[in-house]
């Protein structure tokens, strides 16, 4: 009997997991013993709780006005304010100087965990997305179109919870998560027991996360423990995922658990490599189902599956499985749930944010500001986001055929962590915990120190401009946050482009 790839390539990740784990880089801190760094981690992770319960995302009605001033001179502000930052501080200065350790996949889930349990146990933190996320269960649940109408059409039974702007807005999410959400208006009935089912679900996610990422790693040559270190057991993690209960836990779960099933191109002649092919289709399109933005992955799983060299000719049989499995999947879940892609149109209803870290939107404020020193008013936001979302389709694609050149595992999945990032940079709007997206795929390159610093710093920094309550600081920050934006866009495309035009002129001697 021939020998089987698969089993082979498996006792060869066996033994990989075995081996001692990798030195740390020579770009990462100086170590800090383990122990020190976990409980001086949980310590922070406490602190944060305290905030949560002192004056996090509570559910109170929020006055009409609400700044860092308002938020310091009320009940409990400065208390829960200090504990916040302090928090941030503490946990996030434990996970930097932890990377020096000889740390392990087991030693990093159980860091992890216990970081993780006072957020669990906690209100909200950071974030208010959970009440929306509730209210547009009891929406659905109810049998109102979600997409065609904001939660004030039940009126949702904590709808004054809910910010106005969402309140009249239809839902921006794929029909996955809306009956993910009607499921959980199902089988709760107050407002803490559905906030305790939303964060069962982003736990959901990051447990699948968690699953696949050293898999990933293992796959791509990386550590697997520093990659989980680096893209799961952030504080960016475990404040806006997990205490937040954002969606997007799951999306990442789900499209992370995708790629991990992908099979490799040894073993394409046994049948069960098409079955695996599509079951990678049909968990990325589950993704899709929860938010969009996992589409960009898709084609990366398709190079992954092919392998090098390279051909036009096979790729074709390929792209369709997992084609057909992200379409079947999401078409067969939105007949079921009875619902249409309205959320699609719903997404434009986002764009009323207006926020400095998105690069067009910055690019638009600061060009504002500059004509309207020489007496010329005019509005420039829109234009600028809409030639973000034009320039992306020919990023994305650039950054494709780029994977294609090598097409190593560990070159595909940091291109799909880049993609993601281009993604993320021409977007319209840019939250902080979106940088989890091509953070958890970049991780797999930043564990080997490719890159290890700014994956850092957009992991940490990003922490520092939401106060407990979700109230954001960049509104509060405009100037200088968009012209610092502005600068940075720049120099990062001058940088691009002198970087492209010297792997030209190499290419051509």
């Amino acid at each position: 009997m021939a020998a089987d790839p698969e089993a082979d390539l498996t006792v060869s990740e066996q033994t990989t997991a075995l081996s001692p784990p990798a030195p740390a880089p020579a770009d990462a801190p100086s170590r800090l013993p383990l122990h020190l760094a976990r409980w001086a981690g949980l310590a922070g992770a406490v602190l944060l709780a305290t905030a949560a319960y002192l004056g996090g995302a509570l559910p109170v009605i929020q006055p009409e006005w609400v700044s860092p001033v308002t938020i310091w001179h009320a009940e409990n502000g400065p208390a829960s304010v200090i504990a916040y930052f302090a928090g941030v501080i503490l946990i996030a200065f434990a996970w930097w100087r932890a990377l020096a350790g000889a740390m392990t996949v087991r030693w990093v889930a159980v860091t992890a965990a216990l970081w993780s349990l006072p957020l669990i146990v906690a209100p909200p933190l950071a974030s208010r997305d959970v009440y929306p996320y509730s209210c547009q269960g009891e929406v659905f649940a109810a049998g109102i179109d979600p997409y065609r109408h904001g939660v004030a059409a039940l009126p949702c039974e904590w709808l004054d919870l809910v910010t106005p702007m969402w309140r009249e807005t239809g839902a921006p999410y794929g029909a996955v998560f809306m009956a993910v959400a009607g499921l959980v208006a199902h089988v709760t009935g107050t407002l803490w027991e559905s906030i305790a089912g939303f964060r069962t679900v982003a736990v959901i996610g990051l447990l699948l996360a968690a699953v696949s990422l050293p898999a990933l790693a293992r796959r791509a040559g990386a550590n697997p423990a520093r990659t989980l270190w680096l893209g799961l057991a952030t504080p960016l993690v475990a404040i806006h995922l997990l205490s937040g209960a954002h969606n997007d836990a799951l999306m990442i779960g789900l499209f992370l658990a995708g790629l991990a099933v992908t099979p490799r191109p040894a073993a394409r002649r046994h049948a069960v490599w098409w079955w695996r092919l599509a079951a990678a289709g049909v968990l990325i399109g589950l993704s899709v189902g929860v938010k969009g933005t996992a589409i960009v992955v898709l084609p990366f799983a398709a190079l992954l599956a092919l392998g090098a060299p390279f051909s036009w000719r096979a790729l074709w049989p390929v792209a369709g499985v997992l084609t057909a499995g992200a379409v079947g999947v999401l078409t067969v879940t939105t007949v079921a749930a009875g619902l249409d892609l309205g959320w699609l149109a719903a997404l434009s209803g986002t764009g009323d944010s207006v926020v400095w870290q998105s690069p067009p939107t910055s690019f638009g404020l600061t060009i504002e500001w500059l004509i309207r020193m020489v007496g010329i008013r005019f509005k420039f936001i829109n234009t600028f986001r809409v030639i973000g979302l034009v320039l992306l389709i020919p990023v994305l694609v650039v950054v494709w055929l780029r994977a294609r050149r090598d097409q190593t595992d560990a070159t595909v999945l940091h291109h799909a962590g880049l993609a993601l990032a281009a993604t993320l940079a021409l977007s319209p709007v840019v939250n902080i915990w979106y940088m989890a997206w091509p953070i958890t795929l970049l991780a797999i390159a930043a564990a080997s120190g490719r890159g290890l610093l700014g994956l850092t710093f957009a992991t940490i920094g990003g922490l520092f401009l939401i106060m407990p309550d979700g109230t954001g600081l960049a509104y509060f920050t405009r100037i200088p946050g968009a012209p610092l934006m502005f600068a940075f866009s720049v120099w990062f495309l001058v940088r691009l482009y002198r970087r492209l035009r010297e792997e030209r002129q190499l290419s051509t001697a």
